[in-house]
């Protein structure tokens, strides 16, 4: 190939002298110790049970006929995941692993030292730089976190380009990705820059022309250079805080700013008032909405990309008093490439998990209100299943997340595609495993049961607050309990609440009196300190960073499918599987607040404490004062509470 040169690569001090690690002298020697290394990964998953020997022979099939690296090969499948891979790449190859989420471990002059283009090239940023002689003056070394420690020619490439001798660590992709964002990070792209930009920009109205209507007029402020940067940058803000929801809500005087960031809603700097139609004309121009409508609800979505990461966001207008609130739903895709061992359950609940969904008929259920992680629950049980030879098909309404290799198909009731109509026709699908967002009503219910009962598993959700709460439901919406007990086969309820902060989060003890009260609602000693969230930067001051779920799992045995079919009030029921083993929510809540995971206020936060108050106090017997008179309309029909004239007793 003209221009090609042969390179001879050296690694020298890059990795550690305990390694017995000889440096490659070739490209094809590179390339092949690269393959040697990664090969090595798949015997050490094997070794410490994180991969199964089927699941190692089925990704090396497909390295062998579509290439790459078998590390890379396992991640894509969802059969381990970034943490994984990196602690076993850190272990096999005996270099440091990197915590890049703490603050303060990227030192700003190290990664700027290695020039983006080959930093972003090769995933990797530089950490801290190091000194061969402890009494040298310059640094003459740089500690290099790396997605792939063993590429070779990326340590040659930052040799080169710093003339500082590479020493690799280890980090997973993510991080290394979110590292490189703050470390290249150009001002423009800041929101407080855009913000800046927004605060001297008028618009000048100039007179209507006759050919150019209302919408016309918005579609040429929405394509300003400021409102287009602002958007981008209130998208990309929010993606790097990893917010979920972003909240445009105009007010009478002001435009409010919102960012759902682990469950909570912060407020962020606005946009001027002013700008507020061109911004929300933006928006519905890049999501495809009809920017000349205001007076009815749109829905719509766009797609960003960021750092490696494909992010869909649902676009939800509504009108209100002071103009129209834009909500956007932030859809992180790399969601459906987590496994059940991510998701912050105990080693013994996944192994029931991972039982129970491997059966072959029957169905599952996910309970708890909206927003608790059903979805992404559920999305972890598809990756686990989602093999060649296992036909899935999903009924959702919508489709938040897609998932190659599974069947996904988004009801329309407008046009009579409902939950029920598609069930009826998955079942002549030929289907191994069905997924159905949810169940509404009595035809969906039946439709699922009858589809387990002629063997498929069923995964479903229902909107109920505790596990066994999902026998009652099904039973008020119509179902005999003789078939509930013969097609359930496991009932998870959760929520999540916020994990504590690393950087800034450190155990207290509790007063007495506080302990005594927690105790009670806990049902268990708290005989440990608990964890306080001060805040930090780091945190952006919430004092939490990230969540994880607090769980109940009920799975029936034939004692309790008796009392099913006998009608036994749920309360019995629920007796009955704590004395089989059950933990419900608080016992969970208690097992994460005693491992220094989450704070007494986020237990609090789940309020099955109000359930166990003591009732209101009965009627005093003092005198009842006689009810106010009602204020009349006025002749507009708008009521007007005069306190000048009327002040309050």
């Amino acid at each position: 190939m003209p221009g090609c040169v042969m390179l001879v690569l050296e690694v020298r001090a890059s990795m550690k002298p305990n390694t017995g690690q000889a440096a490659p002298t070739t490209a094809t020697a590179v390339v092949r110790k690269r393959q040697e290394t990664h090969f090595k990964i798949g015997e050490l998953l094997l070794k410490k049970g994180a991969l199964r020997p089927d699941q190692l022979d089925h990704a090396l099939k497909i390295q062998k006929s579509m290439g790459g690296l078998i590390g890379g090969v396992l991640l894509e499948l969802g059969l381990i995941s970034d943490a994984d891979l990196a602690a076993t790449l850190a272990e096999l190859m005996d270099l440091e692993l990197i915590d890049l989420n703490h603050l303060g471990v990227v030192d700003p002059e190290a990664a700027h030292a290695v020039p983006e283009t080959v930093a972003r090239r090769h995933t990797l940023v530089g950490v801290r730089f190091g000194r061969s002689n402890p009494g040298q003056e310059h640094p003459d070394q740089i500690v290099v976190a790396m997605a792939d420690p063993s590429d070779y020619m990326a340590l040659d490439g930052v040799r080169a380009t710093t003339n500082l001798e590479p020493l690799p660590a280890v980090a997973t992709r993510a991080q290394i990705q979110d590292a490189l964002v703050t470390a290249y990070l150009e001002s423009p792209r800041s929101l407080e820059e855009a913000l800046g930009e927004l605060k001297d920009f008028k618009i000048e109205t100039a007179p209507m022309s006759k050919d150019m209507d209302d919408a016309s007029r918005l579609r040429n402020e929405a394509g300003l250079a400021p409102v287009v940067r602002f958007v981008n940058s209130m998208l990309f803000e929010a993606a790097r805080m990893k917010a979920s929801d972003i909240h445009l809500e105009p007010q009478e005087h002001s435009v409010r700013c919102r960012f759902r960031i682990d469950g909570e809603l912060r407020v962020v700097a606005p946009p001027p008032l002013h700008l507020q139609a061109a911004i929300v004309s933006r928006i519905k121009i890049v999501s495809g909405l009809d920017i000349a409508e205001h007076r009815l609800p749109q829905d719509g979505r766009l797609k960003i990309r960021m750092t490696g990461r494909n992010i869909d966001v649902r676009v939800s207008t509504m009108p209100t008093v002071f103009g129209e609130k834009v909500v956007l739903r932030l859809l992180d895709q790399s969601a459906t490439k987590l496994r059940m061992d991510d998701l912050g359950f105990e080693p013994e609940v996944v192994t029931s998990m991972r039982r129970i969904i491997t059966s072959p008929h029957g169905i599952v259920l996910l309970c708890g209100p909206t927003g608790c992680g059903k979805s992404t629950t559920l999305y972890s049980f598809i990756k686990e299943l989602n093999q060649p030879n296992v036909n899935i098909v999903t009924v959702e309404d919508p489709v938040e997340y897609r998932v190659e290799g599974v069947n996904q198909t988004h009801v329309k009731p407008s046009i009579g595609l409902t939950f029920g109509h598609c069930l009826r026709t998955i079942l002549r699908q030929d289907p191994d495993i069905v997924m159905i967002g949810e169940i509404r009503d009595l035809d969906t219910l039946e439709t699922a049961v009858r589809a387990s009962l002629t063997g498929h598993l069923v995964f479903s959700t229902l909107h109920t607050n505790t596990a066994v709460s999902s026998i009652t439901r099904m039973v008020n919406v119509g179902l005999p309990a003789y078939l509930i007990s013969a097609t359930l086969l496991a009932a998870l309820s959760q929520r999540l609440v916020r994990r504590v902060c690393g950087a800034c989060g450190k155990p207290t003890e509790l007063r007495p009196a506080a302990r005594q009260s927690l105790q009670r609602f806990l049902r268990q000693p708290v005989d440990f300190p608990v964890m306080q969230a001060p805040g930090c930067e780091q945190c952006g001051f919430s004092g939490y960073r990230g969540r994880l779920a607090v769980y109940e799992l009920f799975e029936p045995d034939d004692s309790i499918r008796d009392m099913i079919n006998h009608g036994a009030p749920e309360s019995e029921i629920e007796a009955r599987a704590r004395q089989c083993g059950m933990k419900d929510l608080v016992d969970n809540a208690w097992i994460k607040l005693q491992a220094g995971l989450t704070t007494v206020e986020e237990v609090l936060s789940l309020g099955f404490h109000k359930a166990q108050e003591p009732p209101a106090p009965a009627a005093t017997g003092l005198p009842v004062e006689p009810p106010e008179a009602e204020p009349a309309p006025e002749a507009n029909g708008t009521t007007l509470l005069d306190f000048d004239a009327n002040p309050p007793k």
